[in-house]
């Protein structure tokens, strides 16, 4: 028997015997590491988010995953300052006045990811096609295609924010910081992302600023310098994370200023070892803990 047709196989049998989209998302896991999920007694950081994903879903959860409605968690946790300024909110593209716009602003969907439009600078930009692609997102059920539920509860809607202070959107370090019950762990800095795709390169970062090699695809050559306000943007995050057993919290560090991005409860589609490791997902497991949430 072919190596194709015994995979075939598996895939066959792992489907009739999980079903749904549980069975897309182990199946999607088997391809990138050769092993089945074991959702029952879950030991690997991506078995852990599909378990989450499937038995843990909070009101809170859809809530933070709301790049709109996650606002007022931000401020109920005292941490108004690092939002970055609000400029309107639509349920229907055609609403938008883009006279009352400033010339750089930003426009996003708040129900998925990869639902943004940059706007360097307004007198350039399409608008009837900003309208075109903003109101075909806002169709888009992403907790249906992914399997990710909770993108399913949220109401989607637009919303526009002021641009960030920099000159080029290409300057822009995204740093996501991976919290486990509460704990910051490990720091991803995303940068030079694909102007279509939005898909960055990674570099990871301990709290203390190490070098972490736990990812697929490395730049060993570059290093970044450890940010000022690292102790900030590290109590920032376990600040917003303690409610949760997992959360990635994502923060911008411009000029010593720290803005939030957004929360994010299933990275890579709740399956992290597309883009990390096998060894290294069974390393992270351990850091986060089950026993509460499975206990209710």
């Amino acid at each position: 028997m072919s190596v194709s047709l015994k995979f075939k196989q598996r895939i066959l049998s792992l489907i009739k015997m999980i079903g749904g989209t549980k069975a897309k998302a182990a199946c999607v896991y088997f391809h990138h590491t050769k092993h089945f999920p074991d959702l029952k007694n879950p030991q690997t950081w991506g078995e852990k988010l599909l378990w989450l994903n499937e038995h843990w879903q909070p009101e809170v959860k859809a809530l933070c995953a709301d790049k709109y409605l996650v606002r007022e968690f931000i401020e109920q946790q005292g941490c108004a300052d690092i939002l970055i300024p609000l400029l309107g909110v639509w349920e229907d593209a055609n609403d938008i006045d883009f006279e009352d716009l400033p010339d750089k602003f930003v426009l996003k969907c708040n129900h998925g990811c990869a639902m943004n439009i940059l706007v360097p600078d307004k007198s350039q930009l399409d608008k009837k096609e900003a309208v075109r692609q903003l109101n075909e997102w806002l169709k888009v059920d992403l907790g249906k295609i992914s399997g990710e539920h909770h993108y399913s509860r949220i109401k989607p809607m637009i919303i526009a924010e002021a641009f960030l202070p920099v000159e080029k959107a290409t300057d822009i370090l995204d740093y996501k910081i991976h919290c486990f019950n509460g704990i910051p762990q490990f720091i991803v800095i995303c940068y030079d992302r694909d102007p279509v795709t939005h898909s960055p390169k990674r570099q990871i970062y301990s709290p203390q600023w190490e070098r972490m090699r736990m990812l697929r695809v490395d730049d060993v050559n570059l290093h970044y310098p450890q940010p000022k306000r690292l102790k900030d943007m590290l109590k920032i995050a376990e600040n917003l994370s303690k409610k949760f057993p997992y959360v990635r919290v994502d923060l911008y560090n411009i000029n010593d200023q720290i803005f939030f991005g957004e929360l994010t409860f299933t990275p890579d589609g709740a399956v992290p070892e597309r883009a990390y490791t096998f060894e290294a997902s069974k390393k992270i497991g351990q850091w986060l803990d089950l026993s509460e949430v499975i206990a209710n």
